[in-house]
């Protein structure tokens, strides 16, 4: 790492620093009754097209939909990354993956304060109480419970190696920092479901906590290891011992199916806890996906048409790999249900969040606040371009300008960018930068310069 790096990082984290405490000591808080309680539920390896009211015909989904009828069911909404810990990175910084920390999987996780500031963070300073239950969205394949609770979380129950959370049956959940054995879980199978054993918890930090409050719910289903919940496929579990890392099943479908169907029903459990404490009106409840939906385990998307219109899945920056359904309910400030295709991204949840709670978000984030969408409220301004970098499979980016996507595979191999016109061509099929090179050598060049070089993720097909 240069001398100039180093101190370029140093003069970036003094300014963050100060930009921090001037809006601490300048903005005055809103009261407390105004801020309202925010739920974000993120699952794992969830497909646009795998509820209801995204087109599914066979999953099952009726209280996501019901949600769904009732506040903003985003149309047009774009996970972080294709893969799992650059996404949720993007989520908790604000920052798109030519910027943020975390930009692919791995023994990672974010940095100290103030490097890396959290929406948890800025929430806890807003007078939130946080909690983090399940998968960790701030670490990788690390082992350390602690770095949850300094990264803005009051709350931790969970994972936070994601590899650990590749099983429906862990051998152990940290509850803040201690490390707590599951009796009888052997990862295959066990006693203690996790998305169960998660839903049980979540539902005791609504009981328990005082407004306002911050859940993030981070599911690790429906990635593999696909295991339905106990009784929740007909014939039986029929779960075959994995001679590979995931679990292996008989019937993958049925198991993804009884997978995401029990999502649906975790959530109305929720939603009957925020009833029980009559604070339902006024949490604002967000569900998404990290990512497209997943080859793994035995499970193809095609299977449920997971994808829905879309081309590709897990692991591509094909609309497949990277738009996710976005689900906003909040009944006291959703006052117009309905679809919206304003065109948002994981990132855009920091300063959304911000605005709610009263805060500034930080300068210099990527996010833009998806609020007045939410509230009708104000005019909602528009992103000039999103874009994605991956590190995996020889390299890949893309960039979507207005209707318009340009996607590069194989970036360590030359190759060639291909363009689309989204509002035409939903399932990316016609590859138009032939007829459009001016298009194409003017999104390369925002390409180029979104990119930030990253000490932990050197590439050269982008650094260069």
């Amino acid at each position: 790492m240069s001398r100039l790096f180093i101190l370029s990082e140093m003069k970036k984290l003094i300014s963050l620093s100060l930009l921090v405490l001037s809006a601490a000591v300048s903005h005055s808080p809103i009261s407390a009754a105004a801020k309202p309680n925010i739920i974000f539920i993120i699952t794992d390896d969830l497909g646009y097209g795998d509820l209801g009211c995204y087109g599914q015909k066979t999953i099952r989904t009726p209280v996501l939909d019901k949600l769904a009828a009732e506040g903003i069911r985003f149309t047009q909404h774009y996970s972080g990354s294709t893969v799992c810990a650059p996404s949720r990175s993007t989520l908790m910084t604000g920052l798109d993956t030519g910027s943020t920390w975390l930009r692919g999987n791995g023994e990672f996780e974010l940095r100290p304060d103030p490097a890396d500031l959290t929406v948890a963070t800025l929430l806890q300073r807003a007078g939130y109480r946080t909690a983090m239950v399940g998968k960790s969205c701030v670490t990788g394949n690390t082992r350390n419970p602690q770095h949850v609770l300094n990264k803005g979380f009051d709350v931790f129950y969970g994972t936070t190696s994601h590899v650990d959370g590749h099983f429906r049956y862990p051998l152990f959940v940290y509850d803040q920092e201690k490390k707590i054995g599951l009796e009888g879980n052997k990862l295959h199978s066990g006693k203690s479901y996790d998305a169960e054993l998660y839903t049980a918890r979540a539902e005791r930090f609504i009981r328990e906590t005082e407004d306002p409050f911050f859940l993030l719910l981070s599911y690790p289903i429906p990635h593999a290891s696909l295991i339905g919940p106990e009784g929740s496929v007909p014939g039986g579990a029929g779960v075959r011992h994995s001679k590979g890392h995931y679990t292996q099943v008989k019937d993958p479908a049925a198991h993804y199916r009884a997978m995401v169907e029990a999502l649906d029903g975790y959530v109305g459990r929720l939603l009957a806890a925020l009833g029980e404490k009559g604070v339902a009106k006024d949490t604002l409840i967000v569900f998404t996906s990290d990512n497209g939906p997943h080859f793994e385990g035995g499970y193809n998307p095609r299977m449920f048409n997971s994808s829905g219109p879309l081309r590709g899945g897990k692991r591509d920056l094909y609309e497949g790999g990277i738009r996710v359904p976005m689900i906003a309910h909040w009944p006291a400030g959703i006052t117009k249900p309905g679809a919206s295709d304003h065109v948002s991204a994981f990132w855009d949840f920091l300063p959304t969040a911000c605005e709610l709670a009263g805060v500034p978000a930080p300068g210099g984030v990527d996010g833009i606040s998806y609020a007045p969408t939410l509230t009708g409220k104000g005019g909602q301004r528009a992103h000039d371009f999103l874009y994605w970098e991956f590190h995996e499979s020889n390299t890949r980016r893309a960039l979507r300008q207005g209707d318009w996507k340009l996607v590069q595979y194989d970036l360590a191999k030359n190759g060639k960018p291909e363009l689309y016109h989204l509002g035409n061509d939903l399932a990316e099929t016609k590859n138009l930068s032939k007829e459009e090179p001016e298009r194409v050598a003017a999104m390369l060049r925002i390409m180029e310069e979104r990119h930030k070089p990253s000490p932990i993720f050197p590439n050269k097909a982008l650094d260069q």
